[in-house]
């Protein structure tokens, strides 16, 4: 980093919001501040933003770049879809000790996490999180505001449709498809392709309250 480089504004308040800041950090970055409500008892060692709109004007102002760390799927796309339409700065964020090649494509405003891989080949759409541990293998597709738990897996070809949350310690087979706005439970294995919408729970997944 050179003395230059512009801060970052985390849009996000919460702990997911703190995994982030620390990535940041741990890679030499200034954050500026964080935007949310801070839940009662709790501090940050930067400064608080209250309100997405005030963040928005910061952000403007300094020229910083922005990154949204939200937990929730739609909010976290909504909000880096109104920052990319506003012209700001959204890059993705890798953390140090995350490998991604070189070969592979990650999308504005997303976010690989501690000891995270995204493998050649892969292509990530914007608003991903490939959380603390996960694996997003070769030739993978991601699509936007997706969530890939700690520790899940998607195995080579796998792809992920948009909005669908990857659960902690989850499979997705190799070459296997899993639909937009799909929830797979922590610890499936899918093993089959899940439609858009649904929820899939256990090894092999099937959908929940269904039959195996």
């Amino acid at each position: 980093m050179t003395g230059s480089e512009p801060g970052w504004v985390v849009l996000g308040a919460g702990g997911h919001a703190r995994s982030v800041v620390d990535v940041l950090e741990r890679a030499g970055h200034r954050v500026v501040a964080v935007a949310g409500e801070v839940p009662e008892g709790e501090a940050w060692h930067v400064d608080v933003v209250r309100d997405d709109r005030a963040a928005f004007e910061m952000i403007a102002a300094q020229g910083l770049h922005a990154v949204v760390a939200i937990g929730s799927n739609p909010a976290r796309t909504r909000l880096v879809r109104e920052l990319v339409a506003r012209g700001a700065s959204v890059p993705p964020v890798v953390a140090a000790t995350a490998t991604v090649s070189p070969h592979s494509i990650v999308g504005s405003g997303s976010v690989v996490l501690e000891h995270a891989h995204v493998g050649p080949a892969s292509r990530l759409g914007d608003a991903v999180v490939v959380n603390t541990a996960a694996v997003v293998e070769h030739d993978c597709r991601v699509g936007v505001g997706v969530h890939v738990a700690p520790g899940a897996v998607l195995l080579g070809g796998a792809s992920v449709g948009d909005g669908a949350l990857v659960g902690s310690g989850a499979r997705v087979l190799p070459r296997v498809s899993v639909g937009a706005g799909v929830t797979v439970g922590a610890g499936a294995v899918v093993t089959r392709h899940v439609a858009d919408g649904e929820t899939v729970v256990g090894a092999p997944a099937a959908p929940l309250g269904g039959p195996a």
